[in-house]
């Protein structure tokens, strides 16, 4: 069997043949992408845009986007800004507060007071901080038996 070395180029490729070797040949796909490229030429392209611009100019709406996109480049998506719910939610420091926070969530969801797309991100900040809660509780746990194995082992006591 070859060697790692052995089986690389001089730049330290992998050669034919080897099973990582250089992957597969360039196929049909980029064979016809470059006779694409090649036949679109600078003029053709220039006669597209004045056509396209063309029918910007005479409404097409399509074309207006396209002739936009292409000379200013894409706007940029307007940040989104939060605006207050008028929903008063539990402080949840405990797993009950989170789940009154998520009857109360709903509640205004029916009664129409709070979006979709806001209960839906509210829902996840209640579950992190549920998450969050039920770490907590695990680490004090787990402290609390970590101490009693302790004071076993230092009694002299059967664990």
């Amino acid at each position: 069997m070859n060697s790692p070395e052995s089986s690389r180029d001089g730049n330290g490729r992998f050669g034919p043949g080897n099973p990582g070797g250089p992957g597969r040949s360039k196929g049909r796909g980029y064979d016809l992408l470059r006779a694409a490229q090649d036949a679109v030429t600078p003029e053709a392209m220039a006669a597209m845009m004045r056509r396209a611009l063309r029918m910007a100019l005479e409404g097409n709406l399509g074309a207006m986007r396209f002739v936009a996109e292409r000379t200013l480049g894409r706007a940029p998506e307007a940040p989104v800004e939060g605006a207050p719910l008028g929903l008063a939610l539990p402080s949840m420091r405990t797993a009950a507060d989170c789940n009154l926070a998520i009857d109360r969530l709903g509640t205004a969801v029916v009664q129409g007071t709070c979006d979709l797309t806001a209960a839906k991100v509210l829902i996840d900040i209640i579950q992190a901080r549920l998450k969050a809660l039920e770490v907590l509780d695990l680490e004090v746990r787990l402290a609390e038996i970590e101490k009693t194995a302790a004071m076993l082992d230092q009694s002299g006591g059967r664990r």
